[in-house]
């Protein structure tokens, strides 16, 4: 890490060919002032290959040695594009950048309608200048953050596999993280606390203002905006219009201020420069572009054009944190496959929700190999140099060291150890010590393969009760008069509607414990609880997850249906421990069973925090009762007594048809189908 380190501050450049690839190293400069020139484009235009210049003009571009005979090409806003062949490159190479004269005729008057028409001329354009199928690209991420006396807390970067749709689809990408790397400047317990931003390793999709289009471009915004021309530069030898726009204070869309560069030929948005508007940043959530309490957020995005079509080049974006510290992300593209691509493995995506510096940590001493990256900004670069000034950073960055240090915790626990023991009085047994440790990382290691799973939808049990004529009553204990009594008619039921709320504990890959309820709220008294064992099983490796999960459970099951309401004209009477004394009082029969309940459930991942499944269930009863259930209906909610009684007592009388009746009105050898979703 020392030497790559060390050649990102050289401003001479040498042309190496090592192993599959050649490394080109060089400063570029204003070929009048001789003043470097930042974030040029460096790159070989055919190959869709390219990197961008640091602070100070200096740039590292690596190509395959098969593009030997390509075209190199420096280009940057405002200047003629810089070509050479590759094999005519002579070392050292400086490159001098030709800026082009302003004629200030062509800065066109034109009131704001007919700027208006060129942005929209420019939106018609997009299907014509931008990709219409899905593409595949390399790029290099990186991020850090500062805290309010903007000293660096931590420096993460990567090398990315961008899956992006077409323009013409709204739809996010995908990303994988081919390899990365991680330096935390300040003890990592202190960081865990105080960095833990998302998603920024997205970049690639998120600050792509043209596929998302961003309010300022955006027709039905127009009102919400000040548009006016603000110049004319030049890109690729080609003239380009830069329009300067600004929120009107009056209305609540208009969030943002800035420019927006247009090619005038092809109406192609090649650059934007913007910051969010304080009102702007009062909406907390604005997904893609930022989420949280910033005090600020400013953003530069490029596109770069290539095999007829403008790509997506890049982006850099600065939040100011609400502690005053700096959230920085850059996205470079540094290579574009122009033919239709797949969709990345489910697998190997990098989800939305995670933070990127936690995904990175190898290190090596050639660590990037054939990869391009962006150079450091002056000030990360020079933290990262009083890193290695003081030693620091050659320590982070060695394996060997890395290994190290493991030893020496594992040395510091050991030592902690023995120091308990001692302190016990017990001998001081290095043997004893390591075993205690050893298991302890057991249990750890044991700990760390649980996994708690939420499941809830919705579900169709096939519970069937035949239409009947019943006869419901609650006797006097004494006289064996009804105090209340309900006959009615009900029609055959097939089904209820149910809802499911159950919870699994998984245990490693294959293995699980759920348990859970449902319930049903429509005409029934519906309640079941369950507890078991399951087993899962993997359908599938490189797609999308599916899972196929069996079961088996004990279930307790209350299921009564509604006979009708009976009038109490008796008055205050007591049933099963509580006092009635509501004039309406519902009245419902049917069981309680204990049953075997065995189940197959088939689940598709939709993002690692979330399922959707499919299940079935046969209940099998063992064990079952009937029961009569008495509810007041005329009281506050809170204040209506419930009361359940067993079918079999004296005070109990049931009919069905005008026949005393003791039997079940319900078939329970039945099914259950449920949908619904899965949250981890």
């Amino acid at each position: 890490m020392r030497t790559i380190l060390t050649l990102l501050l050289l401003f001479s450049c040498s042309v190496l060919f090592a192993q599959n690839y050649i490394t080109l190293r060089g400063t570029i400069v204003d070929k009048d002032t001789k003043k470097p020139v930042a974030y040029a484009h460096v790159g070989i235009m055919e190959k869709g290959i390219g990197t961008i210049s640091g602070g100070k003009g200096s740039f590292v571009l690596k190509i395959p040695a098969s593009a030997a005979k390509s075209t190199f090409v420096v280009s940057f806003l405002g200047y003629k594009n810089f070509k050479r062949s590759v094999d005519k490159l002579k070392s050292p190479l400086v490159v001098e950048l030709q800026r082009v004269p302003l004629d200030l005729a062509e800065v066109v008057v034109m009131d704001e309608s007919a700027i208006e028409d060129i942005i929209r001329r420019a939106i018609r354009r997009i299907p014509e200048n931008y990709p219409t199928q899905a593409t595949r690209s390399t790029g290099f991420y990186r991020e850090s953050k500062t805290d309010g006396d903007q000293e660096y807390l931590y420096l993460a970067e990567g090398v990315l596999e961008v899956y992006k749709t077409s323009y013409e689809n709204k739809k996010e990408g995908q990303t994988r993280l081919i390899q990365g790397r991680q330096v935390a400047l300040i003890p990592i317990e202190e960081l865990e606390r105080r960095a833990n931003f998302t998603s920024g390793h997205l970049s690639g999709h998120r600050f792509d203002i043209v596929k998302n289009r961003e309010d300022f471009i955006e027709e039905k915004n127009f009102d919400a905006y000040k548009y006016w021309i603000a110049g004319i530069t030049s890109y690729n030898d080609r003239p380009v219009y830069i329009i300067g726009f600004e929120g009107e204070k009056d209305h609540r869309n208009g969030r943002m201020t800035g420019q927006v560069f247009i090619d005038t030929l092809s109406y192609a948005f090649l650059r934007a420069e913007f910051e969010i508007m304080p009102k702007g940043l009062e909406k907390r959530s604005d997904y893609p572009l930022y989420v949280g309490n910033w005090k600020a957020n400013r953003y530069i995005v490029n596109y770069r054009y290539f095999d007829k079509k403008w790509y997506f080049s890049g982006a850099v974006r600065e939040g100011t944190w609400r502690d005053g510290g700096i959230y920085s992300n850059e996205y470079l593209t540094t290579e574009i496959f122009t033919k239709k691509a797949r969709q990345l493995p489910y697998q190997e995506r990098l989800n939305r929700s995670v933070r990127f510096r936690n995904l990175t940590g190898e290190y090596d001493e050639d660590f990037w190999k054939e990869f391009n990256t962006a150079p450091l900004g002056e000030s990360l670069q020079e933290t990262v140099l009083q890193m290695q000034t003081q030693k620091i950073a050659a320590e982070v960055f060695d394996p060997e060291n890395m290994r190290r240090r493991q030893q020496e915790m594992d040395s510091i626990e050991m030592i902690e150890a023995r120091e308990i023991l001692a302190d016990e009085g017990t001998p001081r047994d290095i043997a004893q010590i390591q075993r205690r440790i050893t298991k302890a990382r057991k249990v750890q290691n044991r700990l760390s393969k649980l996994q708690f799973r939420m499941r809830t939808g919705l579900g169709l049990h096939a519970i069937s009760t035949q239409a009947a004529n019943m006869t419901l009553s609650y006797l006097d204990d004494d006289t064996g008069d009804p105090i209340i009594s309900v006959t009615n008619a009900f029609g055959g039921r097939d089904f209820e509607y149910i809802i499911p709320l159950e919870f699994d504990l998984a245990y490693g890959d294959h293995f699980f414990i759920r348990w859970g309820v449902s319930i049903e709220f429509l005409q029934s008294i519906y309640r079941e609880r369950n507890f078991g064992f399951g087993g899962q099983l993997k359908l599938t490796k490189r797609i999308r997850p599916i899972f196929l999960r069996g079961l088996a459970q004990h279930s307790r099951q209350f299921y009564a249906v509604r006979i009708g309401q009976a009038t109490n004209d008796f008055g205050e009477f007591k049933a099963g421990g509580k006092k009635f004394k509501s004039e309406k009082i519902n009245m419902y029969y049917g069981s309680r069973t204990h049953n075997v309940k065995l189940s197959l459930e088939l689940a598709v991942e939709i993002n690692p925090g979330l399922e959707v499944f499919a299940a079935g269930s046969y209940m099998l009863p063992f064990a079952r009762r009937n029961d009569v259930h008495l509810w007041e209906r005329d009281r506050l909610f809170l204040f209506r007594r419930r009361a359940r009684l067993d079918a079999d007592d004296r005070q109990i009388f049931v009919a069905r048809d005008d026949a005393p009746f003791d039997g079940e009105i319900t078939d329970f050898n039945n099914f259950i189908f449920t949908i619904g979703i899965i949250k981890k």
